[in-house]
C-alpha cells in the first residue's frame, strides 16, 4: 500500500499537519515523540475511568486525548475522542466501551501512518 493511501485511510490529515509544523520535521519528530510517550498514560487514565465508571475523568481524559490527536492532526482519533468526550457528559454510558475501543484502533492506526510517512521523507 502507497504512503498517501496509507495516510489517507488512517484518518492523519498529514498536509494540515506538515502545515503546522511549517514542514519542520524536526519539530514533528520531537512533537511525535512526545505523543508516543504520552498517549499510553492518557489512554490508559482513560480506561481506568471507564472501569471505574467515573465519567467526570471519562470527559476530562476524552478532552485530553482530543487536544492530542487534534495537535497531530489524527483526523479520526480526534473525532472519537470528541465523541467520548460528549458521551460522557450527558451521561450516555450505552456505545461507549465501543467507541474507545474505536478511538484505540484509529490512534494506533493514525500512529503508525504518520510514522510510516515521515520514514518515506527520511525522518
Amino acid at each position: 500500500m502507497a504512503v498517501d493511501q496509507l495516510v489517507q485511510d488512517s484518518g492523519l490529515d498529514l498536509i494540515e499537519l506538515l502545515s503546522r509544523v511549517e514542514g519542520d520535521y524536526e519539530l514533528l519528530r520531537d512533537i511525535f515523540e512526545i505523543f508516543n510517550d504520552e498517549f499510553p498514560k492518557a489512554y490508559q487514565i482513560l480506561t481506568a475511568a471507564l472501569t471505574s465508571n467515573d465519567l467526570k475523568q471519562v470527559q476530562f481524559s476524552a478532552h485530553t486525548l482530543k487536544g492530542m490527536f487534534s495537535s497531530l492532526s489524527f483526523v479520526r482519533a480526534s473525532a472519537c475522542a470528541r465523541r467520548i468526550e460528549l458521551m460522557a457528559r450527558v451521561e450516555q454510558r450505552d456505545g461507549i466501551h465501543e467507541e474507545v475501543a474505536r478511538l484505540e484502533q484509529t490512534a494506533y492506526f493514525a500512529q503508525a501512518s504518520l510514522q510510516k510517512a515521515c520514514l518515506a521523507v527520511s525522518w
